[in-house]
């Protein structure tokens, strides 16, 4: 499992920009920042997970569109992966300073980016992460100005077009309740194949399972059964794409207890059963090759 590196700014700049090259083969561990983060998908297939919802994505280059870019909202619990296919995933990180952010907006606290898939959101903030990447490559001594200009221009289309006022804001967020969450997402990442139940989960970390379920609710706003599912589907989709094991393998190795339950799932989560899922993304992998 790939680790997530701790954000240090680029050369004194509050930001920084990360290009990704086939980097994320394996999945990202779900982790969380204060600074916010744009993610910007131009080739591949994969998963990304943001606060409890997990979202299919395909990356597009500019010149072609309808697939979005995601911001990742400070202290949301996160992560990244890609499919194992023919395309390598290639794409974009951008990483602003939450302290910067603040000296521009200081009531950031109060706000959060929504999601807005639309074709021509994703178009702008790609050609701004484009730009930005751009001014990197700049030999002027000056170069700094030039990539401070790119950055304040991302800030402001994001602060005009997608922030929206948080309901009921509570300010100082627990960290010490995101430290948990955390730790117990990402065991249960780790231990979703076996037969794994919410007592279980709360025992390995020395609480009720009330409680358990209370956490779950406040920072994911799901409930553990539904995140462990979530799991399981989502490692279940990997399966059928990147191996051709027995529909009743890739239940059994993935937490289901047979083909008829992961089948309920799935057509749940998008209206297809197992085999109907493994025909439909092959097919759309040998049409782009």
């Amino acid at each position: 499992m790939a680790k997530y590196e701790k954000i240090e700014d680029d050369s004194k700049l509050p930001i920084k920009l990360i290009r990704f090259i086939n980097d994320i083969s394996g999945p990202i561990e779900k982790h969380w920042h204060n600074s916010i983060e744009i993610v910007v998908p131009l080739s591949g297939k994969g998963f990304a997970w943001i606060d409890g919802k997990t979202y299919e994505y395909e990356g597009m280059n500019l010149n072609q569109g309808g697939h979005r870019v995601f911001v990742i909202n400070s202290q949301s619990i996160h992560s990244f992966e890609s499919y194992d296919v023919p395309i390598p995933y290639y794409g974009y990180a951008l990483q602003i300073n939450y302290k910067f952010l603040k000296s521009i907006c200081p009531t950031i606290d109060q706000l959060s980016f929504i999601e807005r898939p639309d074709y021509q959101y994703s178009k702008k903030i790609k050609e701004m992460i484009w730009q930005l990447d751009e001014a990197y490559l700049c030999e002027s001594h000056y170069k700094n100005a030039l990539i401070m200009s790119k950055l304040y221009e991302i800030v402001y289309y994001l602060l005009e077009n997608i922030s929206n006022k948080k309901e009921n804001y509570i300010e100082n967020r627990s960290v010490k309740n995101k430290k948990r969450i955390t730790e117990i997402v990402n065991y249960i990442d780790q231990h979703y194949q076996d037969d794994l139940h919410i007592q279980d989960i709360a025992e390995h970390f020395s609480m009720s399972t009330n409680h358990l379920s209370k956490l779950f609710k406040e920072n994911l706003n799901t409930t553990v059964k539904s995140y462990l599912t979530s799991v399981r589907i989502k490692c279940a989709k990997k399966y059928l794409l990147e191996t051709d094991l027995p529909l009743i393998d890739v239940a059994m190795v993935n937490g289901f207890p047979n083909l008829k339950s992961l089948n309920r799932e799935l057509e749940k989560d998008c209206q297809m059963s197992a085999t109907q899922y493994r025909k439909m993304v092959k097919k759309s992998i040998n049409y782009v090759k």
